[in-house]
């Protein structure tokens, strides 16, 4: 008797090759993991009546950005990246990558575009640049947005245990991951869909942050009982570099920043 049923069996893409290989890099850092619950209701409040007023939307993710990327100019250790065994190096621009999913031959890819010195922009320009990037044609086996079709192409068909090595050996270099993938990342999972919930990321860089879904449910403000929306914000961060009372710091400063809807209200 049968019992498989029926199937289909099609192609296993490439690029998720390359999705593995950040994941396994990724898993060879010593991360530390936080669950945050962050009061977003002004926040999106605001970005409700920017779209109103100027018929154009500000993307959340966007503008979470702007927020994560002031905390950790307060608190540059957080994205210290270490320089071999005696130093580390602290940036002063923060440069954030953002995942953007882009559908290539009817298939949803993720792909980086990295937001330079996002502490001193402006949400209007995270969110210009964001957009652009969203609208971007990109080539088949692109991996990266401006990256080199050719050897984006040529990375994919690298043998395993090679790709691997390359990986090591570039997550060494704390210059070469600031001009190629910046220190900090954000992915937007929970934009994509309604649900409850944290995601845990995965990467190789110093901090990184998932959005998770934003819910609504009672608040305490001002001694009363308020239906309010709260995002489900989770980070990994680099405890080889980083402990955890300035760690405490920043997501102290993080949660300021956010609740009070940082850099919305200079917005037109």
């Amino acid at each position: 008797m049968d019992t498989i049923g029926k199937y289909q069996k099609v192609p296993f893409s490439k690029i998720r090759e390359l999705v593995i290989d950040v994941v396994e890099q990724g898993l060879l850092k010593h991360h530390v993991k936080v669950l945050l619950e962050l009061d977003v209701t002004l926040a999106r409040e605001y970005l409700r009546v920017y779209k109103e007023k100027q018929g154009v939307s500000l993307s959340f993710t966007g503008w979470m950005a702007k927020c994560i990327a002031q905390a950790v100019s307060e608190n540059p250790q957080v994205h210290a990246l270490r320089h071999g065994h005696t130093s580390m190096i602290l940036f002063k621009d923060v440069d954030i990558l953002i995942t953007v999913q882009k559908t290539i031959n009817g298939e949803e890819i993720p792909l980086p575009f990295v937001v330079r010195k996002a502490n001193e922009k402006s949400v209007e320009q995270i969110n210009s640049e964001i957009r652009s990037a969203q609208s971007q044609s990109v080539a088949k086996g692109a991996i990266m947005l401006g990256s080199n079709p050719w050897f984006a192409r040529s990375y994919l068909w690298i043998p395993k245990f090679l790709r691997s090595a390359l990986g090591r050996l570039i997550t060494h270099d704390p210059f070469y991951i600031k001009k190629k993938t910046g220190t900090v990342g954000i992915s937007a999972v929970g934009m994509m869909g309604n649900f409850n919930g944290w995601v845990i990321p995965i990467s190789p860089q110093p901090l990184y942050f998932s959005l998770g879904g934003i819910v609504r449910k009672p608040g305490v403000i001002d001694e009363k009982i308020l239906i309010r929306e709260y995002l489900y914000l989770s980070f990994v961060f680099d405890h080889d570099v980083v402990d955890g009372a300035p760690i405490t710091h920043f997501a102290t400063c993080l949660t300021s920043l956010v609740e009070s809807g940082y850099g919305l209200f200079t917005s037109t």
